[in-house]
């Protein structure tokens, strides 16, 4: 059974890659920009010629050379003058971040927030999460600034030239828009989980789809035929620096990474990736950087990305009638290359035909194509060297172990012009030979009907499955695929073997060449997933050692506190008598009371330790959350004596809650607790104090958050600690968040922060539903 569940995925992921690589192509201008600029032999009219070609992108560079203030009057300017001042790489960069844009811009889909406010049937608020691009373009595009300006701040390293590593930067996370262009409403989920979880977003992707948008950015650059130091930066950016392989931008790689984590920590735009625990001065020093340059830049990059932005108008909608326009002149092409091969096939021989199709067909092929491409290849040159006939590709691969054949074939089927209509996957019967048994010398047609009867229901798309044939394709070593055909005249058997041994070298080397890619990304992301489980187990250490460094300071707590009770109660007692002796007001009194305050303080102090070294155990009974929340707040505004015009406290409910079995003592007072802490922070409008019930985990959230100053690293790391505070002498002795950590866990229930400096804190509180009694 799991044998069959992992089959399955695994021809899940590769039809949702099969749906990346037929993705519209990146536009001829931009591919042809990247290689006139990368060469150092380019004239500057080649690029001029190239630039005015399109409209919109000569609009935008003149439009770059007037922000840009070249101090050239507008009535003045024209595209050669443009491109002399701009630069080639300034072209280059605005073209590729222009074209991509085009390519991506999808009615319905685009600019939208990633969290929207809806209603449910019963009116209340509810979250509706989408892949905000907007948002996404401004991260990508700080990515590629940061990249380029640490790499200018090092002109030392001639591995990180400026102009490519904002190139880099730019198309790292292109997987991301490839993956929700295909999947939208999977990719809404994968946002929901990353954006509930604050997790990083790849893992998400890879539970909630299969794959990571490493993994389908690489195979979108490869069909766009990018350069192959982009293809990498954009399948392995974010991997340790240690374990990247030993290539000649390996630094380049890296360097993505750093700014990536430095966009991301400076809050800019929308990546999806909540993991900023890394230090960028550290990382700099693991690529040989220098760690004030690489901080200095993050005073330059909101102002430069804001300069960028306006100059590549990129908030700007992009224009639908140009995109089709340009769609509608390349289908025009199409068609008029298409007529010019007919008119070549009518007046060519069949010999010639046949030549000219093996001929065209090595031509068309590209390195990595994947197994549904070379037999769409195949299908298109059949109906150009066979004519225009229906025509079915069948194809059986190996299980996951590849040892037995696999059970179901992938059956691909196309027009009479070769256009592709349909492709599955379709289980065989028992009964039905393996593909690799069937064989033919080309001499006698093989019926379909006769051998593979079983298919005709799934060949949907033939007229007369009665009159189908079947050509097996030989690849060397034996069949690799059968072609179903309804041509009624073929080419003599001598003339067929050229074609059948192309096109069936072309289909076993696809699946050869797809293997082997599999295996590639399997590794990268085992990689990436030892890599986490590395750090995962790192983590895990650091909590044993903090817990037994907790367990021995409960036992001393445990001891102190009993040595020093008795003591405590002579001190208290006899300076109570002494207080009440002394004549009120007097010096001698005033300390007499000083010692009483103080001796109850030590008590409270002592109390707390008891309760740190035996944490009590919640007496469970079913308790109504809204009223507990309802009277915690009330508490807290008449325990901090809360006026009309201070800052308030609001409880909001996103849905009835349903009573849950729980301590009310021991919860309350962690709410208490999370609550004062959250007005010692002096927060700017309010806190909030929200609640729902999570019954896909069956858990219930509560949340405290505020907009208060917040937390540094070092406070976050020590918040939980017995007796830490930030504040100054005089401060209380720091049990409010361990007490509340210490009731929670007593509930198997999680208490976490996530707070930063100027931007507030958020408290969450996640107990189980199902407690028992």
């Amino acid at each position: 059974m799991a044998t069959a569940t992992e089959s399955a995925q695994s021809r899940r992921i590769e039809l949702i890659l099969h749906q990346i690589d037929s993705l519209p192509t990146l536009p001829a201008i931009a591919t042809r920009l990247l290689t006139l600029t990368a060469s150092d032999d380019t004239n500057a009219r080649e690029v001029i010629e190239l630039v005015s070609s399109d409209q919109t992108l000569t609009a935008k560079v003149l439009s770059m050379c007037r922000k840009a203030d070249r101090g050239v009057r507008d009535n003045a300017m024209t595209i050669d003058k443009a491109v002399v001042l701009l630069g080639f790489n300034a072209i280059r960069n605005a073209a590729l971040s222009i074209k991509v844009f085009e390519v991506f811009d999808n009615p319905g889909t685009g600019s939208q927030n990633l969290v929207t406010n809806q209603c449910d049937d019963d009116g209340q608020a509810a979250l509706s999460y989408h892949f905000d691009r907007e948002r996404f373009w401004r991260h990508s595009l700080a990515v590629g600034i940061a990249a380029e300006l640490i790499a200018a701040a090092h002109p030392h390293f001639k591995d990180l030239p400026p102009s490519e590593a904002f190139v880099c930067g730019l198309m790292h996370d292109v997987g991301k828009l490839a993956l929700d262009y295909v999947l939208p409403k999977s990719y809404a989920r994968v946002i929901e989980l990353a954006e509930i979880n604050h997790g990083k977003i790849a893992e998400y992707e890879r539970r909630v789809m299969g794959l990571d948008h490493h993994t389908a950015g690489k195979r979108l650059s490869e069909q766009w035929l990018l350069p192959y130091w982009i293809q990498d930066c954009i399948w392995l950016h974010g991997s340790e620096y240690s374990t990247l392989p030993k290539l000649g931008h390996k630094r380049m790689i890296g360097l993505v990474s750093l700014a990536d984590l430095i966009v991301r920590r400076s809050h800019i735009g929308y990546s999806g990736n909540f993991a900023i625990d890394k230090d960028p001065a550290e990382v700099a020093k693991e690529l040989g950087l220098n760690p004030k340059s690489v901080s200095a830049i993050t005073h330059q990059l909101h102002e430069e990305l804001q300069q960028r932005s306006e100059v590549l108008g990129l908030n700007d909608q992009p224009s639908r009638e140009l995109f089709m326009a340009s769609i509608q002149q390349a289908n025009q092409a199409l068609g008029r290359l298409n007529e010019a091969l007919e008119r070549r096939t009518k007046i060519a021989s069949r010999q010639a035909v046949i030549l000219d199709a093996v001929s065209k067909f090595h031509h068309k092929a590209t390195p990595g194509r994947s197994i549904q491409d070379a037999m769409d290849e195949v299908a298109a040159s059949a109906a150009f060297a066979l004519g225009k006939g229906y025509c079915a590709m069948l194809y059986q691969g190996r299980d996951i172990g590849g040892d037995q054949p696999d059970k179901n074939w992938l059956v691909s089927q196309y027009a009479d012009d070769g256009r592709l209509l349909s492709s599955d996957y379709v289980e065989a019967p028992t009964f039905s030979p393996e593909m690799a048994t069937l064989t033919s010398d080309m001499t006698a047609p093989m019926n379909l009907m006769g051998v593979l009867p079983w298919l005709a229901e799934h060949l949907t798309e033939a007229k007369d499955c009665r009159k189908l044939q079947l050509m097996p394709l030989n690849g060397g070593w034996g069949t690799v695929a059968v072609m179903a055909y309804s041509h009624q005249s073929l080419p003599s058997a001598n003339q067929l073997v050229a074609l059948n041994t192309t096109w069936g070298a072309a289909i076993a080397a696809a699946a050869q060449h797809e293997g082997s890619r599999r295996i590639g990304e399997d590794l990268a992301t085992a990689n990436r997933d030892l890599a986490d489980a590395n750090n995962a187990l790192a983590d895990a250490k650091d909590k044993l050692l903090h817990a037994e460094s907790m367990a021995k300071l409960g036992e001393m707590a445990a001891g102190a506190a009993h040595e020093m009770n008795n003591p405590l109660a002579v001190i208290s007692g006899r300076s109570q008598l002494l207080a009440m002796s002394l004549s009120p007001g007097s010096k001698e009194q005033t300390a007499a009371q000083t010692i009483v305050d103080q001796s109850q303080r030590l008590s409270d102090l002592i109390t707390a330790m008891r309760m740190f070294a035996d944490p009590p155990k919640p007496e469970l009974e079913i308790t109504d959350v809204t009223s507990l929340l309802d009277s915690v707040v009330k508490t807290v505004k008449i325990q901090l004596r809360l006026s009309e015009g201070k800052t308030p406290i609001s409880l909001q409910l996103k849905s009835a809650l349903t009573p849950v079995p729980m301590d009310p003592k021991q919860i309350g007072q962690a709410v208490t607790d999370l609550l004062i802490n959250a007005m010692q922070s002096l927060p700017k409008t309010a806190v909030h104090v929200t609640a729902f019930q999570d019954l896909t985990d069956n858990r219930l959230v509560i949340q405290v958050i505020d907009d208060g100053k917040g937390m540094d690293e070092y406070t976050m790391s020590h918040a939980m600690d017995p007796f830490f505070s930030s504040k100054p002498a005089g401060r209380q002795m720091g049990m409010g968040l361990t007490r509340a950590q210490l009731f929670v866990k007593a509930h198997n229930g999680r208490l976490d922060l996530r707070s930063a400096n100027s931007t507030g804190t958020v408290a969450t509180v996640s107990l189980p539903l199902d407690l028992a009694l």
